[in-house]
């Protein structure tokens, strides 16, 4: 069985841990042209401290082919290859109340036996106790991370049942799909 983890690392988690509590004074993001998303990156800035969403993609096997697959990071420091990026500015202005790390386990059996067992970070969400801001993966394969702002934002990502009927799996095999909730 093949095992891969994508998930956000504990060094990640705990940045978005020290950030519950303090004001989110804006976030940093590509232009929304045709859809609300950024490619690449987010930049968080909260007063004086920053921190970054980082969407890049790396090699990986994707259920039996090698695809270049978007890994999310966590980090403080400003990477070069987004250096020239022409950010636009969403001020926010609220405190943190929570986030919440949105996890999916993705499990897909060939003739009833497990062949890929696969983690990853589906999105992040902060809450601001009473609105959110949500910051999705949209497809396993994409830089781009989709962004919105509202209520019950998780139950605008793509569900476990279509993430499940997307694959064009040939016979024999199937897909589970779960989603596991982390609040910091």
């Amino acid at each position: 069985m093949v095992s891969i983890d994508v998930r956000l690392k504990n060094e990640d988690i705990q940045i978005l841990q020290a950030v519950v509590g303090k004001t989110l004074n804006r976030i940093e993001h590509d232009e929304f042209v045709f859809t609300n998303t950024s490619s690449q990156a987010v930049r968080f800035v909260l007063g004086e401290d920053l921190f970054y969403l980082y969407s890049f993609t790396e090699p990986l096997d994707y259920y039996g082919a090698e695809e270049d697959v978007a890994v999310w990071s966590v980090e403080e420091k400003e990477y070069p290859l987004i250096a020239d990026k022409s950010f636009v500015t969403t001020p926010v202005q609220e405190k943190i109340a929570a986030v919440r790390i949105v996890q999916e386990h993705q499990m897909l059996f060939e003739n009833a036996q497990q062949t890929y067992d696969v983690w990853a970070t589906r999105g992040i969400i902060i809450d601001f106790g009473g609105h959110e801001l949500a910051f999705e993966k949209p497809v396993w394969f994409s830089e781009d991370i989709v962004i919105r702002k509202g209520y019950d934002l998780l139950e605008k990502f793509q569900s476990v049942e279509e993430i499940c009927k997307a694959g064009k799996w040939k016979e024999g095999v199937t897909m589970e799909c779960s989603r596991e909730v982390m609040t910091l």
